[in-house]
């Protein structure tokens, strides 16, 4: 829930609220550059503005209104109506006034709790005298005005507007106006209604001016013996003789509209058919001084140091280019082995008889963990499990019906858990090297496991390496420089384009090593080729598979389009994701939007689902974002799995802990003690990750502890013995802290 430091609205809610008032996934966004709340209806994004002291009345008002717009303007005919000649302006002011009356009419009868954040913030503006009417005669106002102030003021006790017998029955019109059709009606008769009054006023100006001419005039002649200078300069044009500040120079300066002659300059409207505001086109004394007024003072409320905001869209991935299946991998591979024969016989013998030595250690690890999944399982369907009624007489024990009304049949109802399936990311970049093989011996756990206990899954590897098959090519060779920029030119095209408010992810690819979907036999290859890959470091393997860089956002983002197909596939209800990675991934947004300053006028970087239309700001890494964005859209469980190659935890103390540098705090100093004696003694630890339902920091180079006497000598006392069994348990316990703590989730 994103916060504004200067405001005591959330304005995420505020999304919730447009797009509920709306009944549609309108695209929200806010502004600090923005004067007021505008809506593009091409474009279906409603824009609200960063004001100052904005309270909950004035944003659900503004919301309410612009929705309101959404819902009843349409975007054809009021440029239409407008036109473009040089009455425009006052033609877009007859019909925002009126237009205005219907949809805020419409939108409190649809919801009329929005009736007291209009009266609120209606009155808040009056008090703020936003309308400018302090020391004005409302009575003298021209009749555009007072009907705008008696739909902004009197109809909330704000003010008295008062009215003729005749302009009485502008009310009623606009009071029955259901259609835009009727309001444009109304709109085209008040503006020759204000052009007729506009006519009257300059015909009075300029009457009372050849009076006052023909006063002066007599006083010149009866002195003219006396001052005949003065007659000259007076008699020199009309209304000169007048008062110096009504001389009559404003009767001929303004246009036939009150427009003042310097206003036509420049852009007369500001996006009509997205916002339909307006500039400023006329001066204090024009009929609209009110709106006018109004709209600038609505510019003062904005808060000028809230900083840019950048909004940017995610793309769709196109799952075909980025995923390499696994079938795609075992081809490769079979003609890999084809290709060396003999040259790494004995390193891949080596290494499957390391594979078949751990899967033999690990049994009992794994039988463990199916018989503690299937220990809460039952657990949890305990919980859920109650007792019914069924209406029916026991005939048994309905002879105890004159001391217990329990006299009916019962039955146990054991509601079904939700059913589970695990999707692996595995980090599979460089940095990775020293603790592959330790990373991919937890994750063949974790796959045995799924195996066993019937959970689908899928274990993909993300990299920016290019799938090519170059076996057999010399690195220098034209035949290889071919291959690699067809490689390249395969891994374009990605992900959606979309606009330039997109965000452009890098090219990369993820490797589907297993699956469930896998025989037997298919399973068996894609293991002993995997764990061969992770025992040489990513030496000694095909050059399509070695390790690359670390796209972890990329795969974030393509995992908006895996999770859901995977679910629906396996036609379970909860997938738990897991990312496997030992550091942060590049950004995809771009270093020019620097999102780690956190100041009140720091520029604020966001990012809109176009799917939800959920907005998330980035606080700390995009990479939370996407993660919350992940869960939101999919409903599945987000594992972070950090990965640290290291003794100690202190090189993390920056990333995680330091209050100085990140507002989004995780851990205050004493609880970064508490996770050093964890990482010490239980070689993990757990952070709170934004978007993350389980985070974890594990040591990377932790071996797997399977038999806690095997270091024991054979003339071992007793009580080495025994300090060896307790140490060796506790060992164990963690050195499978991945799988233990994926189990735990996912049994309930």
């Amino acid at each position: 829930m994103m916060r504004d430091p200067r405001s005591t609205v959330q304005t995420a809610s505020k999304d919730i609220l447009a797009r509920l008032l709306a009944s549609e996934d309108l695209t929200v966004q806010h502004d600090a550059a923005a004067e007021t709340a505008y809506f593009d209806t091409k474009n279906r994004v409603l824009c609200l503005p960063v004001w100052k002291d904005m309270d909950h009345s004035m944003y659900d008002m503004l919301v309410g209104h612009e929705v309101s717009h959404a819902l009843h303007t349409p975007a054809d005919g009021w440029q239409a109506f407008v036109g473009d000649d040089q009455y425009s302006p006052l033609r877009h002011m007859c019909l925002n006034v009126c237009e205005d009356v219907r949809i805020e009419r419409k939108i409190k009868d649809k919801f009329p709790g929005l009736r007291r954040d209009f009266s609120k913030a209606y009155k808040s503006l009056h008090e703020q005298d936003i309308f400018d009417m302090k020391d004005k005669n409302i009575l003298d106002l021209p009749l555009i005005d007072r009907l705008n102030l008696y739909y902004k003021g009197e109809i909330y006790g704000q003010m008295t507007v008062p009215f003729t017998a005749e302009e009485r029955k502008w009310l009623t019109r606009l009071d029955d106006a259901n259609t835009f059709e009727e309001i444009v009606e109304i709109a085209r008769d008040l503006f020759d209604a204000t052009k007729k009054e506009q006519e009257e006023q300059k015909q009075t100006e300029v009457g009372e001016g050849v009076q006052m001419e023909g006063a002066g005039q007599g006083e010149t002649e009866s002195e003219s013996d006396s001052e005949p200078a003065d007659n000259d300069e007076q008699g020199a044009g009309v209304g000169s003789g007048g008062d110096e500040d009504d001389n009559g120079d404003s009767a001929e300066d303004d246009t036939d509209d009150g427009e003042s002659a310097d206003s036509r300059d420049g852009d007369e409207t500001r996006g009509l058919e997205d916002d339909l505001s307006y500039e400023s086109y006329v001066n204090d004394t024009s009929p609209g001084s009110t709106q006018q007024n109004y709209e600038k003072a609505r510019q003062d409320l904005r808060d000028d140091s809230a900083g840019t905001h950048y909004y940017y869209s995610v793309p769709s991935a196109t799952l075909d280019k980025i995923i390499i299946d696994h079938q795609q991998i075992s081809a490769l591979w079979d003609q890999h082995w084809n290709t060396v024969i003999g040259d790494y016989a004995d390193i891949r013998s080596n290494s499957t008889l390391a594979l078949r030595e751990f899967q033999t250690s690990a049994k009992p690890i794994i039988n463990h963990m199916v018989q503690q999944f299937q220990q809460k399982q039952a657990a949890s369907a305990d919980k859920r499990s109650h007792l019914a009624k069924t209406g029916v007489l026991d005939t048994t024990s309905m002879i105890n019906y004159r001391w217990s009304e329990d006299i009916f049949l019962k039955n146990e109802v054991h509601p079904d858990g939700k059913s589970h399936g695990i999707v692996i990311f595995l980090d599979w970049s460089g940095s990775m090297t020293s603790i592959l093989k330790d990373t991919v011996e937890q994750l063949l756990i974790l796959v045995e496991f799924c195996r066993k206990a019937g959970l689908p899954y899928d274990v993909y590897a993300f990299t920016s390496q290019p799938f090519m098959n170059t076996i057999g090519m010399a690195t220098s060779s034209d035949q290889y420089q071919s291959t690699y920029e067809d490689a390249m030119k395969k891994m374009e095209k990605q992900f959606g384009e979309g606009s330039d408010k997109t965000l452009k992810p890098h090219a990369f690819h993820l490797l589907q090593f297993l699956t469930s979907k896998q025989s037997a036999k298919q399973h068996s290859m894609a293991i002993n080729n995997l764990y061969y890959i992770a025992a040489n470091g990513g030496w000694r393997a095909p050059n399509a598979l070695g390790l690359g860089s670390t796209p972890l956002n990329e795969a974030v983002v393509a995992a908006l389009n895996i999770v859901p197909t995977f679910q629906k596939e396996n036609g379970i209800q909860i997938v738990n994701t897991v990312f496997l990675t030992d550091g942060d991934g590049h950004n995809i947004i771009g270093s020019r939007y620097y999102y780690r300053n956190r100041d009140a006028d720091a520029t604020k970087v966001f990012i809109q689902d176009p799917k939800t239309r959920k907005t998330y700001q980035i606080i700390s890494r995009d990479t939370n974002s996407l993660m919350q964005m992940l869960k939101d859209r999919t409903g599945a469980n987000i594992i972070s799995i950090r990965l640290h190659d290291s003794n100690n935890i202190k090189g993390l103390r920056y990333r995680f802990f330091d209050a100085k540098n990140y507002e989004d705090l995780r851990f205050e100093d004493q609880k970064f003690e508490k996770a050093v004696q964890s990482y010490k003694k239980e070689h993990f630890f757990a952070y709170e990750e934004p978007g993350c339902d389980l985070a974890l920091v594990v040591k990377g180079n932790l071996k797997l502890e399977t038999d806690p006497l095997e270091a024991l000598s054979e003339n071992a006392s007793n009580a080495k013995i025994r300090n060896a069994f307790i140490k060796g348990g506790n060992r164990k316990k963690s050195s499978r802290v991945i799988s233990n703590k994926i189990v735990d989730i996912i049994a309930m």
